[in-house]
């Protein structure tokens, strides 16, 4: 008898000490959510911001990397930007680009507008991307794809001015977004 009392004594002090502590474990659980809540979100911004420079496509030739980062149309001014970023994989360059142009899915061809475009003849540091913007314009209608992007590349290292490297580059199937 003793020991069934003594049994139901520890049992009903359990039972009062583990309802004290619920209460400081369900403080504990909502403040732990709403940190979780603020990380989940802190995450997914971190996560747009790592998309920013996600290329759309990407080709590398002659120790280059050049990749399109955004393809995006303006209605009222007719006109398509193309950024591309370019980047030196062995060592310094310096670079030119000719006859850019893209071709729409309607096989109409369209030259780079030198005036709203960057400088044809960027200078690579190694590892380093550079910013490119191709502008095109007197666009007809509204395209959702460039279906060919090609330009030539010549890139003369630094340290050689003699030595040289040609290349055509083409990219294909582009979606364009239009503002």
């Amino acid at each position: 008898m003793r020991n069934i009392l003594l049994l139901s004594i520890i049992s009903i002090y359990c039972t009062a000490y583990s309802q004290t502590n619920c209460e400081a474990l369900k403080k504990e659980n909502e403040t732990l959510q709403s940190a979780n809540k603020t990380l989940i979100s802190d995450n997914e911004s971190l996560k747009k911001v790592l998309d920013i420079n996600k290329p759309i496509s990407e080709i590398e030739k002659e120790n280059s990397s050049f990749k399109i980062t955004k393809v995006v149309g303006n209605k009222n001014e007719k006109s398509i930007a193309i950024s591309i970023l370019i980047e030196a994989k062995d060592e310094k360059k310096k670079m030119t680009l000719e006859d850019v142009a893209i071709v729409d899915i309607e096989g109409n061809e369209y030259k780079i507008d030198l005036y709203k475009s960057s400088k044809p003849y960027p200078e690579l540091a190694l590892n380093t991307p550079l910013k490119m913007i191709f502008s095109f314009k007197d666009i007809q209608g509204e395209p959702l794809f460039i279906k060919l992007l090609r330009f030539k590349s010549t890139s003369q290292p630094e340290r050689n001015t003699f030595e040289k490297a040609k290349s055509n580059l083409e990219f294909r199937d582009i979606k364009v977004f239009w503002n």
